[in-house]
């Protein structure tokens, strides 16, 4: 852990330079309280986890700083507002939409917003890829259709859920088309995230010494590095032991 925190604080400020970055949390378990696993995963595949008792904006506020000049690309969290631009997860939207499919107009609205991301994803594969130009004219198109679907659709007394989802997102479905090499999910930082495995902290300070370690080990994993050889090279480094 000790080894690990220099390099941990390394991440911590390139993270801040980014021009996107990928985020989720999930709940995890610290003496016996209700606690937040947060990951931050970069362009480059470094990976950051953070530990916090906080799920809200204060931990992005602590990690990235108060003045955010990236892109977040995350879920629906409200917390996540706290981003200047956001790309929100198609991932998510497309779950949120077919859980109604059984409801009255839900399985248009699926096939509709299935059809959306198919020709988003078969936009950002186009080889050339588009101009910038273009990329602002089709995201200006592409918003302005699912604002007319969210008209459409809030007919449906039953699709109200979805349908707000999709509405509190107008303006950031499309955002990656304004950002080459974004991704249109936040699917990159959950990979990150160990849910089940770990189950529960004993302990503050072990849960601070796993997000040094963790954030490590994930960032050798994401790039194809030898996780045993990079940390036997760490900690001769850091500790002065013999490689």
């Amino acid at each position: 852990s000790a080894a690990c925190k220099k390099g941990y604080g390394r991440i911590l400020q390139r993270i801040r330079v980014v021009p996107w970055i990928y985020v989720d949390e999930t709940g995890m378990r610290v003496l016996g309280k209700n606690w937040w696993l947060w990951s931050f995963r970069t362009p480059q595949d470094e990976a950051l986890v953070v530990i916090r008792p906080s799920r809200g904006g204060d931990v992005l506020e602590e990690i990235l700083g108060t003045e955010i000049t990236c892109a977040g690309v995350t879920d629906g969290w409200r917390a996540y507002n706290f981003f200047p631009v956001l790309q929100r997860c198609w991932s998510h939207l497309v779950r949120e939409v077919d859980a109604f499919r059984e409801k009255l107009g839900g399985t248009e609205l699926s096939e509709s917003i299935h059809g959306r991301y198919r020709a988003l994803k078969e936009y950002l594969g186009k080889d050339p890829p588009a101009s910038m130009e273009d990329r602002k004219e089709q995201k200006e198109a592409w918003d302005s259709e699912m604002a007319e679907l969210v008209a459409h659709f809030g007919q449906f007394k039953e699709l109200k859920k979805p349908i707000t989802y999709i509405r509190n997102g107008l303006g950031d479905w499309y955002t990656c088309l304004l950002y080459p090499g974004m991704e249109q999910t936040n699917n990159l930082s959950e990979q990150v995230l160990i849910r089940k495995i770990i189950g529960t902290f004993r302990s503050k300070k072990g849960a601070e010494y796993y997000q040094y370690i963790a954030s490590l080990v994930a960032t050798w994993r994401l790039q194809g590095k030898d996780i045993y050889n990079e940390l036997q090279t760490l900690l001769a480094q850091e500790l002065c032991l013999q490689s």
